[in-house]
């Protein structure tokens, strides 16, 4: 079943079919949109070929809250956020036509639904177009900042609720966006500086992270000398990424210490991609 002639008011079933994993995301997105809650990509599974075989589509809320497990409880705690709604569309793929098709499905959640008027802005829902990305860098470019970028686009939209997305949202866009576009020359070089370190020492260390379309994202380092002080002063790390500039949105990290002297000593550094857990781990 072709995705594109699907009527947009139509619900889910059993049996329905695909022509591709995208598809099949964009269909489900538009029914949880007339409905009012937020899709989740969840779990995939791959062949060897990287062809996707199985993808599970959730409700934003399924799963539970983990309990807190520190000696003492916060002073301020969110509202629960997840309800373990087990409403979920889930895809399999038919080797014998190549398309995808419902195998499971669960309509029904357990918690309340967003209204109409609010339904634009639920995360799945929420997207920078490539016009709003560009004005927000011709924005960045004459000297405003996120924030007052934002806030026009809200001037110019009638209102920041007509907008579609959210300040992080543009945070994130632009700085996937500059990451992606990373020049060869910029990675070329410090690959081969990290190459030259290495000649020079063996002990000069560095790890280089990729991503699923082996593009560089994290980078990690630490040279003799930080490592030799790690040795010494490394009962006590910390690790800090408020160093970042407002042109690239992207994090450095330190590992940092306090020798004899009390002096700062870096023990290492990190150039991430974001501030995401897999990132941090």
């Amino acid at each position: 079943m072709d995705c594109s002639k699907l009527a947009e008011d139509r619900t889910p079933e059993l049996g329905m079919e695909f022509n591709s994993e995208e598809d099949a995301y964009k269909f489900y997105n538009k029914y949880a949109f007339k409905m009012g809650f937020s899709v989740r990509k969840d779990y995939l599974n791959k062949d060897k070929d990287g062809v996707t075989t199985s993808r599970r589509y959730s409700c934003c809320k399924e799963g539970v809250k983990r309990k807190y497990e520190g000696d003492v409880m916060p002073k301020r705690t969110r509202a629960p956020t997840k309800t373990g709604c087990g409403a979920k569309m889930v895809i399999v793929l038919f080797r014998g036509t190549m398309k995808y098709y419902v195998h499971d499905l669960v309509l029904e959640h357990n918690h309340e639904l967003h209204i109409a008027q609010c339904a634009h802005m639920i995360p799945s829902q929420r997207k920078v177009t490539e016009a709003q990305g560009f004005q927000a860098e011709i924005s960045e470019d004459a000297g405003l900042s996120l924030k007052q970028s934002h806030e026009l686009m809200g001037k110019e939209a009638g209102g920041m609720e007509n907008v579609g997305y959210t300040r992080e949202d543009l945070k994130r866009y632009l700085r996937t966006r500059r990451e992606r576009s990373l020049k060869y020359g910029e990675t070329g070089s410090m690959l081969n500086y990290f190459q030259e370190q290495t000649l020079e020492n063996p002990s000069f260390f560095h790890a280089v992270q990729l991503d699923c379309e082996e593009q560089i994202t994290n980078i990690f380092w630490a040279d003799a000398g930080m490592l030799i002080d790690y040795k010494f002063f490394g009962d006590v790390v910390t690790f800090d990424t408020t160093y970042k500039t407002n042109k690239e949105y992207r994090p450095l990290g330190v590992f940092v210490g306090f020798n004899q002297h009390r002096q700062i000593v870096i023990f290492g550094a990190a150039l991430m991609y974001d501030e995401t857990i897999d990132s941090f781990k």
